[in-house]
């Protein structure tokens, strides 16, 4: 019998490069973080001793961590990134800027603040200010070679209720704390128009701009968000968004 465990894993791999695919279809670059989080109550037989496993007790406070934290930060990185010049091609470039790094950082914390009362037992308020330091600095690792592109593409998916950006709103909203840093990286989000190496926009994005856009916030809201005016913690968080920033 086979069992699966699940997983929250954060190590961050780029797009390969079209020489490196020519050169060998299974070659992978990855930067050098190794921790993998598991859920301990899955295994049914002793932990196995493999260095770098994390067994924890409560695996959805470390996937919503995962997700409220890293790969908010990576997109809004993004966003801030092409809001600040449409040209600009790498993450590390986004946050060699000042201001585009502490409202990152801002928008991290925000998310940190919520997921602390969220999972007080499992989710201390420094270590998540610790996780958001490393982040940062892995984020801008230039050998990763990681595009604003790449991160921020797909607005279809990342502007669902359940992701980086709304979902931790979401998650504020019910835990009572603030969330207008995470707000300016959505509406940043709405904007985002980036193009590949190539000069194309990510299809379903071209479609979200052509489609969806022209429709306005509140059908973004309700359309592309799935966020409804009939359950009360989407509606203030609706009511939140459509306030503007």
């Amino acid at each position: 019998m086979v069992g699966l465990i699940e997983s929250s894993i954060g190590k961050m791999v780029p797009l390969m490069k079209e020489e490196d695919k020519k050169r060998d279809l299974v070659w992978i670059y990855a930067e050098p973080y190794n921790t993998l989080i598991v859920d301990k109550k899955g295994f049914k037989n002793p932990l196995p001793q493999v260095r770098d496993l994390w067994a924890v007790e409560n695996i959805k406070a470390y996937v919503d961590r995962k997700l409220f934290i890293h790969n908010l930060g990576h997109s809004a990185s993004a966003y801030f990134g092409y809001q600040y010049d449409s040209e600009m091609t790498f993450i590390y470039e986004a946050l060699e800027v000042p201001g585009i790094y502490k409202t990152v950082r801002e928008c991290m914390k925000q998310s940190a603040v919520a997921l602390n009362r969220a999972y007080p037992k499992d989710l201390t308020l420094q270590d998540l200010q610790n996780h958001i330091d490393d982040l940062l600095f892995r984020f801008q690792n230039k050998s990763l070679g990681d595009t604003i592109f790449r991160v921020g593409r797909d607005l279809y998916r990342k502007l669902d209720k359940d992701e980086r950006l709304v979902g931790p709103m979401l998650l504020a909203q019910k835990q009572g704390t603030p969330y207008n840093k995470i707000k300016r990286a959505f509406y940043a989000a709405l904007e985002f128009k980036a193009k590949d190496e190539k000069g194309e926009m990510y299809p379903p994005d071209k479609i979200f701009f052509e489609r969806e856009y022209p429709r306005g916030l509140e059908s973004i809201l309700k359309s592309v968000c799935h966020l409804s005016s009939h359950q009360e913690k989407e509606a203030k968080v609706i009511k939140e968004i459509t306030k503007g920033i």
